[in-house]
């Protein structure tokens, strides 16, 4: 992993004390052989810290790390769109349901600890949406903290519910201390069945309403709307 910016003034700093250090002890020799042998140390510090400086400017220049590469491995829109008319061909009959999932307070975690403890809630929340759905389940990330998994075959509203409660109690038990010290992470998650003849974009709309119920009325909590 490149080092972070962070990471790379610390050790420019390092070199840079290391050779400080060195030029102030010149005077402090008791002799001018003492003296030529610490100057023949020189370069090599000289190269330390220009190596050093050059790590730093080439972290500080790099591209932050990306919230969409957090949870790459999860559908994009149009792949959600495509399985979605995927899983209505295979089961025509039955509703698709779709469960709304979004991270409470995202822009406060990265606000209180930093941008790179938020991807690392991202990934760890797609990491127990995966743990925690069917191979034929769809999952895929919109925008920001939200993600949406498609249940695929036929799914009755209360099992949905309870699959979304399952979802939620999993995202508060995981272990969030080693990301930041007193994280804790919720999640709101909102339920919908499509109608026959429904879009999927009206679908999803349903579901970011129920969505947006749970964030008035507390958050980390699962609610639906028909």
């Amino acid at each position: 992993m490149p080092p972070t910016p962070d990471d790379a003034l610390d050790a420019a700093l390092s070199a840079g004390a290391a050779l400080a250090a060195r030029l102030a002890a010149l005077s402090s020799l008791p002799d001018r052989a003492a003296q030529r042998e610490a100057l023949r140390q020189l370069p090599a510090l000289l190269q330390a810290v220009g190596q050093a400086v050059a790590g730093l400017e080439a972290a500080v220049a790099a591209p932050p790390p990306q919230a969409d590469d957090a949870a790459a491995d999860l559908a994009d829109r149009g792949q959600l769109d495509a399985a979605c008319a995927a899983l209505a061909r295979q089961h025509p009959d039955a509703p698709l349901t779709l469960i709304a999932v979004d991270i409470d307070r995202l822009h406060q975690i990265n606000d209180t600890w930093s941008r790179a403890t938020g991807d690392a809630v991202l990934r760890a929340v797609a990491d127990v949406l995966h743990a925690q759905s069917r191979p034929h389940d769809v999952l895929a990330r919109l925008d920001g903290g939200r993600f949406v998994v498609a249940l695929g075959g036929p799914v009755s509203t209360t099992r949905a519910l309870l699959v979304a409660e399952r979802l939620r109690a999993a995202i508060e038990a995981r272990a969030w201390a080693p990301l930041g010290d007193g994280l804790r992470v919720s999640a709101s998650l909102g339920v919908a069945a499509r109608a026959p003849g429904e879009s999927l974009d009206d679908a999803l709309a349903r579901a970011g309403d129920a969505l947006r119920e749970c964030k008035r009325g507390g958050r980390n909590q699962v609610r639906s709307r028909a």
